[in-house]
C-alpha cells in the first residue's frame, strides 16, 4: 500500500524545467558584446586575456561578444573585474546602450545582426 502513495508522488514526469526565453535576451546579449568588445579593443587585450582575468574560457568570451551566450550576473560581474571596470560602470553602459538594439527584441540569436 505505502508502494502505491509513494510511486506516484515521485512519479513526476515532463516536469517543465526549460523557459522561454526573456524577449529582451537579444537586446542585452547585442548591448553587452557591443561594450566588453570596445573595453577590451581600448585596453589592447585579447580575448584569451579577458578568459584569464576573469576565469572563463576564451571561447566563452568569443561566444559573448559574437552574441551567442547571454551573461549571468556572475559572469557579466567577473568579466566587467577582468577588464578592470567596475560592473557598475558596464551594467550602466550596457543599459545606456540597449536602446539602439530595441529592433532585435524578440528574435533569436540566429536573427541578430553583428
Amino acid at each position: 500500500m505505502q508502494a502505491l502513495i509513494i510511486g506516484p508522488r515521485m512519479a513526476k514526469k515532463g516536469a517543465k524545467t526549460a523557459k522561454k526565453p526573456h524577449p529582451q535576451n537579444p537586446v542585452v546579449r547585442a548591448a553587452f558584446a557591443t561594450i566588453i568588445r570596445q573595453t577590451r579593443r581600448k585596453l589592447r587585450l585579447s580575448q584569451k586575456q579577458v578568459a584569464e582575468r576573469s576565469g572563463y574560457s576564451e571561447k566563452y568570451i568569443g561566444f559573448l561578444e559574437l552574441r551567442k551566450n547571454t551573461p549571468s550576473l556572475t559572469a557579466a560581474i567577473m568579466i566587467s573585474a577582468g577588464l578592470g571596470e567596475d560592473p557598475g560602470k558596464i551594467v550602466h553602459d550596457v543599459l545606456s546602450l540597449m536602446p539602439r538594439f530595441k529592433r532585435l527584441e524578440g528574435k533569436d540569436h540566429e536573427a541578430a545582426d553583428i
